[in-house]
């Protein structure tokens, strides 16, 4: 694929990632290559070079005074995907949750049309004044700019046909209450330490999933859920897990020194291949399913070599952990998914990670139906319940 010159103006900056966009699948419909097309990206980021605005990257807005990003604008691509689950219709009312530069705002104005209304909600002021300064800049003055706490949606406007919200760990009561029957919710929401973009159909007490894409967009402010915990010195390598869990950071105090064990499943793939799948499979039916960290010195040392640094699944049963690994094959290219153990029940965990590669790669496209339940668990099913606030998840394949 040929790539703009340096010389592009705006306009064909703007032209090329839509075609790319339409190329790469991530828009599959007329509606939104449409709005893709009309709302110019680059006005929305002032200070972003132009070719850098319509690149597929996220593009930092906003860092916190000691260095971490706070606020980003996602990549075109994540924009078109989750609009695309979203399936917004001409007169729709539409929430979203999170405002950003305004810039996702403006796509879902042009999606629902004059007969429509987006209104857009930010806890921080002076995203929301930002954001409503340049919507109006570019026409789209009509949009509701509201600043407030999303957890709490916006009820003076509800019902709402799509609500569509920043990154998240649970369901707040409040988007239940707001959102119309047979409506649309669609979410990055984190499960078991991993962030997958979910559309969900509103029915009645569960919402159902049917897209399911993975994701990491920005979580909204008041964020919670997670537990964090360092495995070694330094935060080298460290644990993530959920406040419902039963685990404990006393528990695995120097576990990386403790018994080790190597299993391999047999089961090959390309290191770009990826193995969501194997985490949701692990989520729907392991109580310590959780995501383990290592930072390059301990990859390096091999002192923890999970498949994916940055985060992969992990298994912990009370004083044991177990993760998932790859081994390069000596083509340089595919590699075998395996797994590392440690502690007194370490052959129990790998099993249990081995098992869930051969099930994955039975059908490795296969998506699970994720459904949110309002209310307490239904403890007369065998589905495993994954506690989110006041609701609760399941997983089925």
């Amino acid at each position: 694929m040929s790539l703009p010159t340096r010389a592009s103006s705006p306009d064909d900056l703007h032209a090329a990632m839509v075609r790319r966009l339409t190329r790469s699948g991530k828009i599959l419909t007329g509606a939104v290559t449409e709005a893709m097309a009309a709302v110019p990206r680059h006005l929305f980021l002032p200070d972003t070079p132009p070719r850098v605005a319509y690149s597929e990257q996220d593009i930092t807005t906003r860092h916190a005074a000691d260095g971490p990003v706070l606020r980003w604008m996602s990549r075109p691509g994540t924009v078109a995907m989750m609009l695309e689950q979203l399936l917004v219709l001409p007169g729709q009312s539409i929430l979203e949750i999170g405002t950003g530069t305004g810039y996702t705002a403006a796509l879902l104005a042009h999606l629902t049309g004059e007969a429509g209304q987006v209104t857009t909600i930010d806890i921080d002021p002076d995203v929301t004044a930002a954001a409503r300064e340049t919507l109006t800049a570019t026409g789209h003055g009509a949009i509701a700019a509201i600043t407030g706490d999303g957890r709490h949606g916006h009820s003076d406007g509800a019902p709402y046909d799509r609500i569509v919200a920043a990154g998240a760990w649970d369901i707040p009561g409040a988007w239940w209450d707001q959102l119309a029957p047979r409506g649309r919710l669609v979410v990055p929401l984190r499960v078991r330490g991993a962030s997958y973009s979910i559309g969900f159909a509103h029915r009645g007490d569960r919402m159902v999933s049917d897209t399911l894409e993975p994701t990491d967009l920005t979580p909204m402010i008041g964020y919670q859920g997670e537990q964090t915990a360092p495995l070694y010195q330094d935060d080298l390598v460290s644990l993530a897990w959920d406040h419902d869990q039963p685990i404990t950071s006393a528990d695995l105090h120097g576990i990386l020194h403790r018994d080790r064990t190597v299993a391999t499943s047999g089961v090959t793939s390309l290191h770009s291949t990826p193995v969501d799948g194997i985490w949701l499979r692990l989520a729907a039916t392991e109580e310590g399913c959780c995501r383990i960290t290592a930072q390059p010195p301990a990859v390096t040392s091999q002192l923890c070599t999970p498949a994916i640094p940055l985060g992969s699944p992990a298994l912990v049963d009370a004083d044991s952990l177990a993760y998932l690994t790859r081994t390069r094959e000596p083509d340089g290219y595919s590699h075998v998914l395996g797994a590392v153990g440690h502690g007194p029940r370490r052959h129990r965990l790998t099993d249990r990670i081995i098992d869930a590669i051969h099930a994955w790669d039975t059908d490795r496209t296969a998506a699970p139906t994720i459904t949110l339940h309002r209310g307490s668990p239904d403890t007369t099913t065998h589905t495993r319940p994954i506690t989110k606030g006041d609701d609760y998840l399941t997983i089925t394949y």
